[in-house]
């Protein structure tokens, strides 16, 4: 049984479904003693989290999860209590929305180009809700629609195939992401950057399920090592069990922090649940101390 979970996602988040005291009921049910509320680009249920966990006796972690690039991967970083009420944060959400709405008529060209689908832009627009992502309806649309059922390359995500659960995000890594058919680069703030920025303004920064993108790519991983990374989420729901080893030998042969988290976010990633990881080892109590040391957190549970 798991007693922290350090990466999870409230309402705040375009992808997610429940308010911060829902997150904080579950994880009593859960039995979790830690857990860090890590929004997309977004702080603004921090507070409201921490407050609700300090009445339930649940130390709440201060996160966000930025969009950033790497390089040109599209690479998910966690800043850990840092100074999130500066001006900078209090927009980054929207700043971010911003750039991946711009990306959103430029994607549905390469679908149109690639699958040879029809889809009706202003019809996806008006279907999405205000603060929803686009995306989400278009893979709606588009995976459901009878007339693309028969489409080869969309038969690992439609119900039952290997690929469909959960369907959009997985949609998303394998033909959306660098190296995908259907790749639309969106320029997030670089990597480097934002690790500077989490350390100015005095957190550390941990890279968020590396899985596929960082494996068996030491040279990847040295790189950001060099660039101010702290820690490495090794335990993952993305990451199968050889993703999870490698990645923890990692951390322990360069000495970096790690970090595991569910990535909850509801509805959307129905098979997640809170505080499982895929961590089966006997030193969660170790791990946790080493993650509220380094962010500079005394705490005896």
């Amino acid at each position: 049984m798991s007693i922290f979970d350090l990466h999870m996602h409230s309402n705040n988040s375009r992808d997610a479904d429940y308010e911060p005291k829902k997150l904080v009921s579950m994880a009593k049910e859960a039995n979790l003693k830690c857990i860090a509320l890590s929004d997309h680009n977004d702080m603004h249920g921090i507070d409201e989290m921490i407050e609700y966990g300090k009445k339930e006796g649940i130390l709440v972690i201060p996160a966000i999860e930025f969009d950033t690039l790497f390089d040109d991967l599209e690479v998910h970083l966690l800043g850990y209590n840092f100074d999130y009420k500066k001006p900078y944060y209090q927009t980054l959400a929207q700043d971010i929305f911003d750039l991946m709405d711009a990306a959103t008529h430029q994607r549905i060209e390469k679908f149109r180009e690639v699958f040879h689908v029809e889809l009706d832009e202003d019809e996806i627009m008006r279907d999405t809700k205000p603060g929803d992502n686009p995306f989400f309806t278009i893979c709606k649309k588009m995976l459901n629609d009878p007339a693309n059922q028969d489409i080869p390359a969309f038969q690992d995500y439609l119900p039952g195939g290997k690929r469909s659960n959960p369907q959009i995000p997985n949609f998303y890594w394998d033909i959306c992401s660098p190296g995908g058919p259907c790749y639309v680069k969106v320029n997030f703030p670089s990597f480097k950057e934002t690790i500077d920025r989490i350390h100015e303004d005095g957190g550390i920064a941990v890279l968020a399920h590396p899985w596929k993108n960082f494996y068996h790519r030491e040279d990847l991983l040295l790189n950001a090592i060099d660039m101010g990374l702290d820690g490495i989420e090794a335990y993952s729901n993305y990451h199968n069990d050889d993703h999870n080893q490698y990645y923890d030998h990692f951390c322990k042969e360069h000495n970096l922090l790690m970090t595991c988290g569910s990535d909850f976010h509801g509805v959307l990633k129905p098979q997640i649940k809170m505080g499982e990881y895929g961590y089966s080892g006997k030193k969660q109590e170790e791990l946790l101390q080493n993650f509220l040391k380094k962010i500079h957190i005394s705490y005896l549970f």
